[in-house]
Order: structure tokens, then C-alpha cells, then sequence
């Protein structure tokens, strides 16, 4: 599976409410540490750039991000790319 179905898939997950922050996050920084090719599409690095974020809290009870904006992440990457 490549980079940009890999976070079709993870933005799924987290927008249905199954999928970790942390490990989504996690995966994303160690993805955008890499010189894989997909790496230059804008939005494909935007879209890692957000799930960097995924588990970051407002305090120790509140996530910054939720089901509804991963929906809105989800909704904006497919839009703008091609996933087979």
C-alpha cells in the first residue's frame, strides 16, 4: 500500500472513530522523516502534517482534534487526490 491509500486509510479510521491518534500521528512523523516520492505532493504532505497532529490534547482531558474534523480532513484529502 502506498503513502497516499495509507492515509486515505488512516483519516477513515480516525474519522469513524477507530482508529488511534497516537498511532496515526506516530506513523505520519515517522512517514514524513522518509524521501519516498509522494513526500513532494503538496497534499499529500498536508495531509501528513495533520495526522502529525492528530493527538495533540487542549489539556490533559481534551483532544484539539475530533471525529468531526478528521471527517473534514478526510473530505479535503480525497478531494484533492487520487486514490486507487
Amino acid at each position: 500500500m502506498g503513502i497516499t491509500q495509507e492515509v486515505a486509510e488512516r483519516l477513515r479510521a480516525l474519522a469513524a472513530g477507530e482508529g488511534s491518534p497516537e498511532e496515526a500521528s506516530a506513523w505520519a512523523l515517522s512517514v514524513m522523516e522518509g524521501d519516498a516520492p509522494e513526500l513532494e505532493e503538496e497534499n499529500v504532505w498536508n495531509a501528513l502534517d495533520q495526522l502529525s497532529g492528530a493527538d495533540l490534547m487542549l489539556d490533559p482531558d481534551t483532544p484539539m482534534h475530533g471525529e468531526e474534523q478528521f471527517q473534514q480532513w478526510l473530505r479535503e484529502f480525497l478531494k484533492n487526490v487520487s486514490v486507487t
